[in-house]
């Protein structure tokens, strides 16, 4: 048998998922807990976690860390109606092994927690869209640069200066200035920040 606890500040929502877990085959709902402190504070190992990321005592983002550090075998399973790209990329980044949007209509349980419990992920269809999307807009941005200005600007995300940069493509530090005022001219930036925003 499979365990599964539920953090969850909405008493309602934190209801219908222990009902649809405990509905299912070969799963069992130990336990419901507002936030993740309360739940850290007891010992209470699980094979997954459904965690909300809007939360009064802790924010769930904080929490991944902190769950793994003390059970490093549990699935952490976002549960939130919060869909930006920097809290999924941020999620996953820390731990987090699957995105289900809160409001997802008729999903399937059963299959989420399956394709996880057998070493895959998973992200509601219209998260792994944005997912996606935004990888393709990255890769149709940086093909608008010749190959010359996609390897200067790869150097600058990897944090060389233009002198490191001008020595690995081996040209001179010149040369990689004029690549830079290209690059930003044609991505309608000024700095390497926004460069690293835009290609990141």
């Amino acid at each position: 048998m499979k365990t599964v606890v539920v953090i969850e500040d909405d008493h309602q929502i934190a209801e219908i998922l222990e009902d649809q877990i405990n509905g299912l085959d070969g799963f069992v709902c130990l336990n419901k807990f507002v936030g993740p402190l309360s739940f850290l504070a007891q010992d209470i190992p699980s094979d997954f976690v459904l965690l909300d990321i809007i939360m009064p005592e802790m924010n769930g983002l904080d929490a991944i860390p902190l769950i793994l550090e003390k059970y490093s075998n549990a699935n952490i399973i976002i549960n939130s109606s919060v869909d930006d790209l920097d809290s999924v990329f941020m999620a996953l980044k820390l731990g987090a092994v699957g995105y289900i949007k809160k409001s997802s209509i008729g999903l399937d349980l059963n299959h989420v927690l399956k394709m996880i419990g057998s070493g895959g992920a998973f992200m509601t269809p219209e998260i792994a869209k944005k997912v996606f999307d935004f990888f393709s807009s990255s890769n149709s941005i940086i093909n608008t640069l010749t190959s010359r200005e996609q390897d200067v600007a790869k150097g600058i995300l990897d944090g060389l200066s233009y002198k490191l940069v001008a020595a690995r493509h081996s040209i001179a530090i010149n040369t990689v200035r004029m690549h830079i005022k290209n690059i930003y001219q044609k991505l309608k930036i000024n700095s390497k920040a926004e460069l690293f925003n835009l290609l990141k």
